[in-house]
């Protein structure tokens, strides 16, 4: 075969581990196996895909708790709305357009779902302190944990 051939091979293959590679599992938080950690970290709400946020139904978010698995939360509030990764992802994060009533202010809240190492929900933050107050399994991240705003 043919010298040319052999780089295009090359080529593609290298192309193609880079690509592979940029798929893998991006983690801002120190997430532990059970799903945990000390100090979440959320993603500048600017490299969301959707940086505006989404309106989530409340009912649906509410009824996200420890133990789901992604397909399960993934049907409850859809996808995570930044470049999550493909494989093995243990966090995904959520910037959540909400008005509780239809009194109440709207506002933007940052969701963080962190999943264990068998992939199930165990821990969830929010970002403001208190945007999703009444969502009793939810722990605020500035009254639990120091948040980082990355």
């Amino acid at each position: 075969m043919s010298t040319s051939f052999h780089r295009v091979v090359a080529s593609l293959v290298m192309l193609m581990a880079a690509g592979l590679s940029a798929c893998g599992t991006r983690m801002l938080s120190d997430v532990d196996a059970q799903g945990s950690t000390d100090k979440p970290v959320f993603p500048a709400v600017q490299d969301a895909n959707r940086p505006e946020g989404t309106y989530v139904n409340l009912e649906n978010l509410s009824k996200v708790v420890p133990g789901m698995t992604k397909a399960q939360v993934l049907e409850l509030i859809g996808p995570p709305h930044f470049a999550e990764g493909m494989f093995d992802v243990r966090e995904w994060d959520y910037v959540l357009r909400l008005r509780p009533t239809a009194n109440a202010a709207q506002r933007t809240c940052q969701y963080k779902v962190l999943f264990d190492e068998h992939l199930v929900a165990r821990s969830f933050f929010a970002l403001p302190q208190g945007c999703l107050d009444g969502l009793t399994h939810i722990t605020p991240a500035a009254e639990r944990h120091q948040a980082i705003a990355h």
